[in-house]
């Protein structure tokens, strides 16, 4: 059949009666065809189950789409287009979610596991897979994890990586001998996150700088090669990073100055450089700037910029980015979509939790992974209802999950304005999952009656004193608190007076006027005081002249907030 090009994964295309091609099989994608050749590719009506009760229960987490290998973590395996609710773990700081494997962290530093087990990703020393939570054998201080396709990766808190599961390319140059408990991975240092994609992974060092390690045929490892390694290799040219994720055979990296770069496969413009072209050094993400989080789905990414606005580029058969049509694209704003505090990718699917704690989702929907009670794709976002209180997602290949709790804060309460008597201050801060925010302002600790917004105006009595701004995030789960305090103050002034005539070999005193809360330093700025005088940091002039003459010179005062004021005077010796 001509017209078509090559695939990286094995699948299977015909022609329907109506002349139209359809594609099957593993990895099954729609690739561009030669000019003058039209693909048209429908999915298949699948019926949806009755959609699951969402539990009302006190579960932090929730669950929904394929569960046929124990993933959803609910005691089934059984597919859930809508959440629910799981007992346990509970406590979880964090979690993951893989091809057919889920993950979490809890608090207290221990990671749990659960879905299939064949290469032992869930770690407890077996490969019998697990429909409930088990717990990851030998791993404490644990901070952040990371599910790939068959295997797992834990990041401690002294700065290590852990690693478990499918080893077909074995780490640490072992043998090919998949872990079914974790192991140091080795090299790997100062590590501040961590990514794990199908058959690649990737680490933040502490330096902003990437490494990478596993297969390498498309460039997925940014050496500039496409030599797999089964060690940690350094990505090339690439400085102060602050978030990664990985694809299928593709990795991106966001920088401190909003700009996300990608590497590796570039078939269906995963890359977002505009080019179909694969690249083994990272390339920056056409028309992007103000990124402020990064995800990689299979073969399409998504990036939440800093006003609340989410951009996607790459595959979009299924609508995956969002934009109401199947044509791929590259990078460009999810239509409708705002206030978004986090993204998550998985396969073909891509999740959204907006700053009020409610979910959004698109894309692939075959087993439920949307939640919206259907298994209809959506190629524009939908609400997944049921859900509120949210705080982060993880989106596996056909999964979905949710973590709910008390808000969290992204943003720590921050005051702007000027600090001064009668000008008003302003507090800020930013939540994940808060439905409502409180505000109150102290003055040295005691509650300032009736200040219970985010702006207030320090009055005299605030003159000096600690002014705080105190501001929870509140949902149905808890609240979560933050703060900040400033000096409030008036302005540095001098205030009319006119020193004594002063006489040589007697003794002289005179205090310049200022007021300001706090009282002002006063310096002289210019000119020369009488000889035998000194100026204290008070406002003070004092001694015992020795020399006859009239002396100008300009005084400084400098008070809270920086706030200056100046003043020439003249003192006469006699």
């Amino acid at each position: 059949m001509t017209g078509l090009t090559a695939e990286a994964s094995p699948g299977s295309v015909s022609a329907d009666a109506g002349g139209r091609l359809r594609r099957w099989g593993p990895g099954a994608r729609v690739r561009a065809l030669a000019v003058g050749v039209v693909l048209t590719v429908s999915a298949l009506a699948v019926a949806a189950p009755g959609p699951a009760a969402a539990s009302s229960g006190t579960s932090s987490l929730y669950a929904w789409g394929q569960g046929s290998s124990g993933e959803l973590g609910n005691g089934t395996t059984g597919e859930q287009p809508s959440p629910v609710a799981l007992p346990a773990p509970t406590q979880v700081a964090q979690i993951a979610a893989g091809s057919f494997h889920s993950l979490a962290v809890r608090t207290d530093g221990t990671v749990w596991a659960w879905g299939n087990n064949d290469f032992g990703q869930l770690g407890n020393g077996t490969m019998k897979s697990s429909s409930s939570p088990v717990r990851v054998s030998g791993l404490t201080g644990v901070v952040q994890v990371a599910a790939g396709g068959s295997n797992s990766l834990a990041l401690r808190s002294d700065g290590t990586v852990w690693a478990w599961g499918d080893n077909s390319m074995p780490i640490n140059n072992g043998p090919v001998t998949h872990l079914t408990t974790p192991v140091q991975v080795a090299g790997l240092t100062g590590i501040t996150q961590i990514a794990a994609g199908e058959y690649h992974s990737l680490a933040l060092r502490s330096n902003g700088t990437v490494m990478a390690w596993g297969y390498n045929h498309t460039g997925q490892l940014g050496n500039g090669t496409t030599v797999t390694s089964r060690t940690p290799v350094a990505v090339s040219g690439l400085t102060k990073v602050t978030q990664i994720a990985v694809g299928f055979l593709n990795s991106l990296a966001l920088r401190s100055d909003g700009t996300v770069w990608a590497w590796g496969n570039n078939t269906e413009g995963e890359l977002g450089d505009l080019t179909v072209k694969n690249r083994t050094t990272p390339v920056k993400v056409a028309r992007l700037t103000g990124a402020t989080q990064i995800a990689a789905g299979r073969d399409h990414g998504l990036a939440l910029r800093s006003d609340g606005t989410v951009w996607a580029w790459g595959f979009n058969l299924y609508g995956q980015l969002g934009n109401g049509t199947q044509y791929d694209f590259g990078p460009a704003t999810v239509p409708g979509l705002t206030n978004v505090a986090r993204v998550s990718a998985g396969a073909w699917h891509s999740v959204a939790v907006r700053s009020d704690g409610t979910v959004m989702a698109w894309g692939d929907n075959s087993n439920g992974q949307l939640g919206d009670g259907t298994t209809t794709h959506r190629y524009s976002p939908v609400t997944v209802p049921g859900l509120s209180s949210v705080i982060e997602v993880a989106a596996g290949q056909y999964h979905t999950l949710a973590k709910v709790g008390p808000p969290t804060l992204t943003a720590k309460a921050a005051i702007t304005g000027t600090r001064i008597v009668g000008a008003k201050l302003t507090c800020k801060a930013a939540f994940i999952g808060a439905t409502s925010v409180k505000y109150s302002w102290t003055r040295d600790g005691k509650a300032i009656t009736g200040a219970t917004t985010s702006a207030y105006t320090p009055v005299t009595a605030d003159a000096g004193h600690k002014v705080t701004c105190n501001i929870s995030g509140v949902n149905g789960r808890g609240s979560t608190g933050t703060s900040a305090t400033v000096i409030a103050y008036i302005p540095a002034k001098f205030t009319a007076g006119t020193p004594p005539i002063a006489l040589v070999g007697k003794y002289f005193i005179y205090r310049f006027p200022t007021t300001g809360t706090p009282a002002p330093t006063v310096t002289r700025a210019s000119g020369t005081l009488p000889p035998g005088l000194k100026l204290a940091t008070g406002g003070t002039l004092s001694g015992t002249p020795t020399r006859k003459g009239t002396y100008t010179f300009t005084l400084k005062a400098t008070g809270g907030g920086g706030t200056s004021a100046t003043a020439t005077k003249t003192v006469t010796v006699r």
